[in-house]
This record gives C-alpha cells, sequence and structure tokens, in this order.
C-alpha cells in the first residue's frame, strides 16, 4: 500500500518541485547573465541616443541595470569563493 501510495502521490509532487526548481534555476541565470545585461545597457543607450526614451528614463534604466549588474558579479564572485573553499 506504500509503494502505491508513493506512486500515487510521491513521484507528481517529486516532480513538480523539480520542475519549479529549474525554473527558478533559469530566472536566476537569466537575471545574472552578464551579457545580457550589458546588452540592455547598450540598447537603453542607443534608444537615448536617437530620441526614443528621455533622459530620465534612460537614468532610471540605467541605474536598475546597474545594480543587476553589480548583484550579478557579488553571485559569480560569491559562487566561486563558495565553491573553493
Amino acid at each position: 500500500m506504500f509503494i502505491l501510495d508513493d506512486l500515487l502521490i510521491g513521484l507528481p509532487a517529486k516532480g513538480l518541485v523539480n520542475l519549479f526548481e529549474k525554473i527558478y534555476q533559469m530566472a536566476q541565470a537569466e537575471l545574472t547573465d552578464e551579457a545580457k545585461i550589458k546588452e540592455e545597457l547598450l540598447r537603453s543607450q542607443t534608444l537615448y541616443e536617437i530620441d526614443q526614451i528621455t533622459e530620465e528614463e534612460y537614468q532610471k534604466i540605467e541605474a536598475v541595470l546597474l545594480e543587476r549588474l553589480t548583484m550579478a558579479r557579488e553571485a559569480k564572485s560569491d559562487y566561486v569563493t563558495s565553491e573553493s573553499s
């Protein structure tokens, strides 16, 4: 009976947990990808230069992206430090 319970209840729940963990990891990778952040910075700068966004909008976007870049670099540094320990 316990084996049947595990098959009917346990396995689907474990599968969902694994799925959510994978989604979380992918989202974290997207948020901390330095190349992607730099690309967004360049895009916003280009939009500003061709007058598609105002200076205030550009400054807000730039501040957010620079903060993300700093956090990404810190996360990478923390990961490297924990790997070498």
